[in-house]
């Protein structure tokens, strides 16, 4: 009993002293079935000098000491904000990783489950599927519902984004005259979704903005879609899945009536999907 309420009172001894220290902490590693791990962490409330940039550090072995990795290459550095990020691996090794903050140099302290994985993240091999099972999504979800798909459960990460990024008045303008019409005023769009995001993904990028979709999107959740939609688009995911996330925010934007807000972020995809935006310009700026 001594033991246990010794080793306690140090716990809460250790998290005291390091609570407001240029450390992060609950760092966890994620991997999924596709050649993605998802490592995430949480930021200090306050430091004394403020954050520069982070330091990612992956290696074979736990990471235990600042020795192990202070002449080594960071695998990524980061901005000070940043309190995820997904790595691209291609065996099923386990990997651990380190996040260092960096303020006027490197805050050379590594403890384990701060910032310091405890646990190696591997992929997870491809189950083999029946070739002869065929899905044919719709292209557009059915009153608000789900494909029927097995899904784990997932934590919508708590990511940091980016400033919106403006967009001229001349842009707006000459895109009113490019899509603008008075027909179909009334008329108020359906809920439209990618072919790829109809199912659940392996792992990765895809994973969380299917996650993002299931749970507020097609929930009819709008505002909160925008909200854990712009988080996500404000990270290190491929470009083909930020892409989809602007297309989604426009489509929750004009959902909620904000057409304003809907055109500015078409505007932004126009060329990626010039058909798919088109109609969603069109009523959007008709109903400005």
């Amino acid at each position: 009993m001594k033991k246990l309420v010794s080793l306690i009172l140090s716990l809460l001894f250790t998290v005291f002293i390091f609570a407001e220290q240029p450390l992060v902490k609950d760092i966890k590693a994620l991997g999924g079935k596709g050649q993605k791990i998802t490592v995430t962490w949480t930021l200090p409330a306050k430091t004394e000098k403020p954050i520069k940039k982070l330091y990612l550090y992956r290696s074979l072995k736990q990471i235990t000491s600042y020795d192990q990795i202070k002449d080594k290459k960071p695998l990524a550095e980061l901005k000070a904000t940043y309190t995820s990020y997904t790595d691209t691996v291609t065996d099923f090794k386990d990997y651990f990783y380190a996040v260092i903050i960096v303020t006027d140099q490197p805050y050379d302290l590594i403890l384990l489950s701060f910032n310091s994985t405890v646990n190696g993240a591997h992929l997870i091999p491809k189950e083999k599927k029946d070739a002869s099972i065929k899905i044919e999504p719709d292209k557009v979800y059915p009153d608000g519902t789900l494909r029927e798909t097995p899904l784990p459960y997932v934590d919508i990460l708590d990511k940091n984004y980016d400033d919106e990024e403006k967009i001229s008045q001349e842009t707006l303008d000459s895109t009113k005259e490019l899509y603008s019409s008075k027909k179909n005023k009334n008329t108020i769009l359906k809920q439209y979704i990618f072919e790829e995001d109809m199912i659940s993904p392996d792992g990765g990028d895809d994973y969380l903005l299917f996650e993002i979709l299931k749970t507020s999107f097609v929930q009819r959740k709008y505002d909160q879609a925008i909200k854990d939609l712009n988080k996500l688009v404000g990270t290190n995911i491929s470009e083909s899945t930020r892409n989809r996330a602007y297309f989604y925010i426009g489509e929750a934007q004009y959902l909620t009536g904000d057409y304003n807000a809907a055109v500015k972020t078409f505007i932004k995809i126009q060329q990626v999907y010039p058909i798919q935006t088109k109609k969603w310009l069109d009523s959007a700026l008709n109903k400005l």
